[in-house]
């Protein structure tokens, strides 16, 4: 089985703002590997028929990208999610997927903290008070203790957000496609109930990945089923929520409010409602963007490289059937 030093020169593309992290990283530990980097797709200076292996975010391609590379034989996303390069017509059977899968539960929850106390002790309007120097109480802001979360999705963002719920004296519950015991939720729901289950709840916590499968699972019958006082989360993928139902809830009052990392689409139209919200707190998509976070990929990229040079594909982290 040949080693990383006597392999023949595997031509590897780091598709990244920070490619020159991971380039360094590679070609200490590969230096036979043959590395090229890009910021962009308009970046590229390898012909894109030439790539084995490309290390990207998946929001950085496009199929023109995937379907050029028509030798690439494996694609290490830097990313959790996939659904980018599921969803490119180009993406062939034979080529291996991996994703960040792992990495993401401690930011995960620290962005849902964020966003509910964002919502519940109304920021924004402290940072008003503060810009026009009014020191004023206002109202009393709800306690999360003895409150209730159901939190839709049940992988590793999912359970690190349910204990630190538990942490803040919440009682937690997960809805899943497949009901088991998961670590940090105290009650365990069929995603198919979802409706039934959030009418409990004081929030509602979306992780859902993109796919076909979830799109719209957060319904309109889902907004009509929750508290008024109840607060909607979302840090899994704005195609998973029915924004219109939402934005109508939030106007009608039928939910007291939202915190929301992530929207239907990207960047957030200027003439969305959403943003003239005074009971929406809204963050741009920075739930997975903190500054370790090469630190976090790099053991998972380092060992599947080593996996895939030794050609044991099979035996790489967190790959992806597709």
């Amino acid at each position: 089985m040949p080693t990383p030093a006597t392999h023949p020169k595997t031509s590897v593309l780091v598709l990244e703002r920070y490619a020159a992290d991971y380039e360094r990283h590679l070609r200490d530990a590969f230096p036979t590997l043959d590395i090229h980097t890009a910021a962009t797709l308009r970046d590229i200076a390898i012909p894109l028929d030439q790539i084995d292996v490309l290390v990207a975010f998946g929001v950085a391609i496009d199929d023109a990208l995937i379907a050029g590379a028509r030798n690439l034989k494996w694609i290490q996303s830097l990313a959790t999610g996939v659904d980018h390069f599921l969803k490119a017509p180009g993406l062939r059977s034979q080529t291996l997927l991996t994703s960040a899968r792992g990495i993401h539960g401690a930011p995960m929850r620290e962005t849902v903290a964020l966003l509910i106390l964002g919502v519940t002790r109304n920021v924004e309007r402290l940072v008003d008070h503060r810009h026009a120097r009014i020191w004023e109480r206002g109202e009393p802001w709800p306690l999360l203790a003895g409150k209730s979360a159901l939190v839709v999705g049940s992988g590793v963002s999912g359970s690190a957000i349910g204990k630190l719920l538990q942490a803040f004296g919440m009682s937690t519950t997960v809805a899943t496609r497949t009901p088991r015991a998961v670590e940090g939720f105290d009650h365990v729901v069929a995603l198919s109930g979802l409706v039934e289950a959030v009418s409990k709840a004081d929030f509602l916590i979306d992780v859902l990945p993109g796919g076909p499968e979830y799109a719209g699972v957060v319904s309109r019958a889902v907004f009509q089923a929750m508290k008024p006082s109840s607060v909607f989360i979302n840090v899994g993928r704005g195609e998973t929520v029915d924004e219109p139902a939402l934005i109508e809830a939030l106007r009608t009052g039928r939910i007291a409010g939202a915190g929301l990392d992530v929207v239907a689409r990207t960047p957030l139209a200027q003439d969305s409602p959403l943003w003239d919200m005074p009971n929406v707190f809204l963050s741009p998509h920075i739930g997975g963007y903190f500054r370790e976070y090469e630190a976090h990929m790099m053991p998972i990229l380092m060992e599947n490289m080593r996996l895939f040079l030794a050609g044991r594909g099979g035996d790489m982290r967190n790959l992806v059937p597709h």
